[in-house]
């Protein structure tokens, strides 16, 4: 499969290479919902960095990835650079400072339930929030938990084959969450 944008990516391990659903459809989204002006993206388990090439490509001023593995932010370094713009796509293990116009985060429902507080929170006030990595029975609970700390806005849910992927567009309510990703009790709302 040929990637958006020319894109060229290093061979690895890492995941993140176009092929899977997810990996389609956040490619897609980042397409659709990325800013027409320049703008800041998060790419939150960003593998080998394609989604936050393609948003530098596409306009980002800046475009972080965050990503525990080591060798997984070393590739994704390297694909930048061999994409020409190294000096616009960075990827580390820590928790970059700020809010993003544009937060895209393709990982497992468990992973996305316990970092929704730190998710959230760097979600700019009127961006859109992407989640993926998701299966049909993964949206209720994935809805439940972060519906309350967007001002129960609902998703548009777009589906690829058994997966799912979650777009909050035009965010305007943030509730602040501890960093465990639990909503203190008086942020706490039935769903």
């Amino acid at each position: 499969m040929s990637l958006p944008e020319n894109i060229v990516l290093v061979p690895s391990a890492a995941f993140g290479d176009g092929r899977h659903p997810t990996t389609r459809m956040c490619l897609q989204a980042v397409r659709a919902f990325a800013p027409r002006a320049p703008f800041r993206m998060l790419d939150v388990g960003s593998g080998t960095g394609v989604l936050a090439i393609l948003a530098v490509k596409l306009g980002a001023r800046a475009a972080t990835g965050v990503e525990i593995d080591e060798e997984a932010n070393r590739v994704a370094t390297l694909n930048a650079a061999k994409n020409g713009v190294v000096e616009r796509a960075t990827f580390g293990t820590s928790w970059p400072e700020g809010t993003f116009e544009l937060v895209v985060a393709n990982i497992l429902r468990d992973v996305l339930l316990a970092l929704r507080g730190e998710i959230v929170t760097r979600v700019q006030a009127g961006g859109t929030l992407v989640l993926s990595g998701l299966t049909s029975t993964d949206v209720p609970p994935i809805v439940a938990a972060y519906a309350p700390l967007l001002g129960d806005a609902r998703p548009d849910v777009f589906a690829s084959e058994d997966w799912r992927t979650l777009a909050w567009r035009r965010v305007i309510d943030r509730r602040q969450v501890p960093s465990s990703g639990t909503p203190s009790s008086s942020d706490q709302r039935s769903v």
